[in-house]
């Protein structure tokens, strides 16, 4: 799932990702409010795999509500995490479901599923794809992803750590607030579960040693609760 950009004088443009908890929320990364300037406005896509595709099963919605957690320090951080209602219910089908939430605290190794329209490079000005990418990240243990991150002070245990060490694959620009999911072993249904949201990570991204930074679902389900029914 999608954040675009809008105005009537662009293509509309991509800058973060989201996963869909319900027909009327969106969970994204709180630092992705703050991504965008007044003179258009922002609108959530579901069910897209090509950013330029304006098929059917694309559905576009306005937002409606973002809410923040209240310890969001206003830059990324340990609580970036947002809910977004959107001002129109989605239509739910083959194309457009939502995901699995962790049980509350949860843990989990092995590895995990990002995906984004993020950047493909590390450079300055980087090149981005109109088509969906993913990529299977080896999870890192939060010790040794708080050695690796020696020199940052925002680094929390409501993190989650993801990415291998010669830095070959990793989440980039524009794929903040998107999904790692992993499929957890443990449980019965092999459905795949929402672990993790892009949240931060090092530039150039795809670094040695400097694995990608997300804000943990788990740590947080009590606060959804809060906010979205069902």
């Amino acid at each position: 799932l999608q954040w675009n950009y809008n105005n009537t004088a662009i293509t509309p443009m991509h800058f973060c990702g989201g996963a869909l908890l319900s027909k009327d929320w969106v969970l994204s990364a709180a630092h992705c409010k703050t991504s965008y300037t007044p003179d258009g406005f922002v609108e959530v896509v579901a069910g897209a795999h090509n950013v330029l595709d304006s098929k059917e099963s694309n559905q576009r919605r306005k937002l409606e509500q973002i809410i923040t957690h209240d310890k969001y320090c206003g830059t990324v951080c340990p609580y970036d995490i947002a809910l977004i209602r959107v001002d129109v219910p989605f239509v739910l089908g083959d194309h457009v479901k939502p995901i699995r939430l962790p049980a509350m605290n949860e843990s989990f190794y092995g590895s995990a599923l990002v995906s984004g329209w993020g950047a493909l490079t590390p450079a300055m000005v980087p090149e981005y794809p109109d088509t969906l990418r993913k990529a299977v990240l080896p999870l890192v243990d939060y010790d040794e992803c708080r050695q690796l991150w020696y020199d940052v002070s925002h680094l929390a245990e409501t993190n989650l750590c993801a990415g291998p060490e010669d830095g070959s694959k990793a989440s980039c620009s524009a794929d903040s607030g998107g999904p790692l999911v992993t499929m957890n072993e443990t449980r019965i249904s092999e459905e795949p579960v929402l672990i993790g949201l892009v949240s931060w990570g090092p530039f150039p991204c795809a670094s040695p040693w400097r694995p990608n930074i997300f804000t943990g679902v788990a740590y947080f389900i009590d606060w959804i609760d809060q906010h979205v029914e069902n």
